[in-house]
């Protein structure tokens, strides 16, 4: 079979550092790639071939005219690439699709982030809906949606091999781990909170978005906590993230908004460390309560289980990454939508 994956330009697959969405296309592409099937790309600057042709796009800035150029030059990669494509996987934009949507090949769209129900309607209204499948990431993120032929659900995957079992936790003094974005809705605050009521040492790995509102945010809300007891390590690599979470008590993980998906729980699992979390959106679906983490309602309850974290099975939260959320099993998930 052969495959048209389309990418936003923003990341290249794979990414060179940080990409969660970015991370999933590279391991989809190489395991489909693994099993026999040919991949098309159109992704940004800096992506590698999958087998197959491999076009380059690029992100507009905010000007019109470069919007309207960038939209321009992705019309023409698609229509030079549809000849021998046996099915199209989006996972950019869907409101660049207008000439695919127009075409008789089989169309998957992904949806990372939250999906409006005015997304589905305008795919829903320029597609035969037996020529259209829709994949989200979590049921959180699909439940308060209509679409009459529903949603498959994909959960993502993760590289074994990038993330080694490194057993119990030796670490002196014993820490907690927060790894992300350095923003409000990540709850990095109620980290810091959670960690000093427990009396824990907290490392934060991650990285500040370039925007003033979140610059300030760090300012006032996580400097003046940084030195004894809480360090900022800054932005990490693949082979720091592992000994980080490897060796770490838990990863907090305590969201304040609906994330359809966090990418680092089952990092952390396939690492072996249990997760503390905000009960919302999709961490039900992935952490099982009193087995390979803990899913608090508030700081307090989230304290409680820092105190509680060692009576979890290292083991069981590796198995649980091996079985439910390795990238072999996304893979076959994805072969099933498109078969």
């Amino acid at each position: 079979m052969r495959l048209l994956v389309i990418a936003d330009p923003h990341i290249p697959i794979p990414p060179h550092c940080y990409g969660g969405t970015e991370r999933i296309i590279h391991l989809l592409c190489q395991g489909l790639q693994n099993r026999g099937h040919i991949i098309d790309l159109i992704a940004g600057a800096g992506s590698r071939s999958y087998g197959g042709h491999l076009k380059i796009h690029q992100a507009p800035t905010l000007a019109y005219a470069s919007r309207a150029s960038r939209k321009l030059w992705f019309q023409y990669l698609c229509a030079t690439s549809l000849s021998n494509v046996d099915i199209i996987l989006n996972f950019g934009r869907i409101d660049y699709l207008e000439l695919l949507l127009k075409t008789s090949k089989p169309l998957v769209c992904r949806f990372a982030n939250p999906i409006h129900q005015t997304e589905i309607d305008f795919l829903v209204s320029r597609r035969n809906r037996k020529q259209l499948n829709l994949v989200g990431i979590s049921q959180a993120q699909i439940a308060h949606l209509k679409f009459e032929r529903g949603f498959h659900v994909v959960y993502n995957g993760v590289e074994l091999e990038r993330f080694q079992f490194l057993g119990d936790s030796k670490k002196s003094p014993p820490y907690l781990l927060f790894l992300g974005r350095l923003t409000q809705n990540k709850g990095v605050d109620v980290a810091i909170a959670v960690a000093q009521a427990a009396g824990v040492v907290l490392k934060i790995a991650g990285n500040i978005p370039n925007n003033l509102s979140d610059r300030q945010f760090f300012e006032a809300a996580i400097q003046p906590h940084l030195g004894y007891g809480c360090e900022w390590v800054g932005p990490v690599d693949d082979e720091q993230k592992n000994e980080l979470l490897g060796n770490a008590l838990a990863l907090l993980f305590p969201i304040q908004w609906d994330e359809p998906f966090g990418i680092v729980m089952i990092e952390s699992l396939a690492c072996g460390t249990p997760i503390i979390a905000t009960r919302r959106a999709s961490t039900p679906e992935v952490i099982d309560h009193g087995k390979t983490g803990f899913l608090c309602e508030s700081v307090n309850t989230m304290v409680e289980a820092v105190k509680q974290v060692h009576i979890l099975d290292r083991w069981t939260c590796r198995h649980t990454a091996e079985t439910r959320f390795s990238a072999d099993v996304m893979v076959e998930q994805y072969l099933k939508v498109i078969s």
